[in-house]
């Protein structure tokens, strides 16, 4: 009671005249205006999302037909090269038991050189001596030629 009869002390109506807000609806056409927009972003939306997808699962096609490829390639190269590396160490392994059993025949043959090698190689004699050495071997088998000749004649004579 004590407010209601102090009057002047609460306000008055000091608010303006407005006119009463009727929103956007003209320049939108209203809750349809805003679902057709809806409806046109959500047609664009799918649209695009539908592309995109398409799109994409025909890279992610492709991507796999060459990884597969690739994969494919990558195996093929490696069985070839393990058998390129098989084939190498059979062929070294070869070679070294060729290379082994010629080392042997190498050494015996140098061993049997060695021990040919003294009675082969001349004593370093000059030409004069070599030519008198010469000189008396056919002396000597003339002389030889002469007694077997007497020997026959001997016992042609007999």
């Amino acid at each position: 009671e004590f407010y209601a009869s102090q009057g002047s002390l609460l306000q008055q109506q000091q608010v303006p005249e407005m006119e009463a807000y009727k929103g956007m609806q003209r320049t939108q056409g209203g809750v349809v205006g805003m679902l057709e927009v809806i409806a046109s972003d959500f047609s664009r939306l799918k649209s695009e999302t539908e592309a995109s997808e398409s799109s994409a699962a025909a890279e992610y096609e492709t991507f796999m037909a060459e990884s597969e490829a690739t994969i494919k390639q990558k195996h093929d190269a490696e069985f070839k090269m393990k058998l390129d590396m098989d084939q190498a160490e059979f062929e070294k392994s070869t070679a070294e038991k060729d290379l082994a059993s010629v080392s042997a025949e190498l050494a015996k043959a140098n061993d049997y050189f060695e021990e040919l090698k003294p009675s082969c190689v001349q004593v370093h004699v000059s030409f004069k001596e070599r030519s008198a050495q010469r000189e008396q071997e056919i002396e000597a088998l003339k002389e030889a030629y002469r007694i077997l000749d007497q020997k026959k004649a001997a016992q042609a004579a007999e």
